[in-house]
């Protein structure tokens, strides 16, 4: 048989054991199984020697995918998400939210709805209120900024880089914006001296210098497991270990582009 026979008998298999009443996650799982042995075992021309070979490949790879699947480091947005409004909660803002809210306009027709759709508006506009804290600190606005990105490189040992990217750029990028003295003001007037449009584009470099560097931080360093993942005669360890020049050179590399922007935006101001 070759894939396209075997992938049809497989799936009348999988309909069979459904109507039998074997749940269908059950059910998928057990004739995709059996589809990947097969196919593997074609490969092998069915030769009883390769019964064991086959079997083995397809084991290995049904484990695989479905760990995959789930260990995608993008998901981990959904649980931060949701921890976000947790805290939320029980810090009282939702509650308070929608308290002013219904105060205010829980009195016309449909009041309630409308209720729920100003205090999620208000959550919803709780960054531009960070936007604000941030720009408010005692702080030199250099330091401020060396302070966020150290929290990249905190936040990179636990989180994939989008993941950080969306969790953070709402808050962090009007701050930044607005510590230089907002998205219009000239490099004569800038803190950063640098006018707005170029510290957008000076800051989105080094937050994506940020995400490249959080990618060989310890103890999620994507791109470490990956090499270790094609390597397996080194183990994570090692690669961490080997990546020690990298580590060190994208540190200084942030460093200088921090102290001289001029790296970054030379070519932009040469286009205007």
């Amino acid at each position: 048989m070759d894939s396209i026979e075997i992938g049809l008998w497989v799936t009348a298999g999988m309909l069979a054991m459904v109507v039998l009443g074997m749940r269908v996650a059950f059910a998928a799982a057990l004739a995709g199984l059996v589809g990947i042995f097969l196919i593997f075992w074609a490969k092998f021309g069915y030769a009883p020697d390769k019964f064991g070979k086959a079997v083995v490949v397809s084991v290995k790879i049904a484990g695989q995918v479905p760990h995959s699947k789930v260990a995608n480091q993008a998901l981990s947005l959904i649980p931060t998400f949701i921890l976000i409004g947790y805290l939320a909660y029980y810090a009282g803002l939702t509650r308070a939210l929608f308290e002013a809210a219904k105060r205010w306009i829980a009195w016309v027709p449909g009041g309630l709805a409308v209720s729920t759709v100003f205090a999620t508006a208000g959550f919803a506009d709780l960054p531009g209120v960070f936007s604000d804290w941030i720009t408010s600190l005692d702080m030199a606005p250099m330091l401020i900024l060396i302070c966020i990105l150290l929290g990249y490189a905190v936040l990179g040992m636990f989180m994939d880089a989008i993941g950080m990217l969306l969790l953070t750029l709402p808050v962090v990028y009007p701050a930044v914006m607005a510590l230089n003295g907002g998205e219009a003001v000239s490099a004569a007037e800038a803190t950063f001296g640098m006018s707005g449009p170029m510290c957008a584009i000076w800051f989105g470099i080094l937050v994506v210098k940020m995400a490249e560097f959080c990618l060989i931080t310890p103890p999620i360093g994507l791109n470490c497991f990956v090499v270790a993942g094609v390597r397996p005669d080194i183990s994570v360890q090692d690669v961490f270990k080997g990546v020690t020049p990298f580590f060190i050179a994208d540190g200084v590399t942030i460093g200088l582009l921090v102290a001289f922007p001029g790296i970054v935006l030379f070519l932009p101001r040469l286009v205007g």
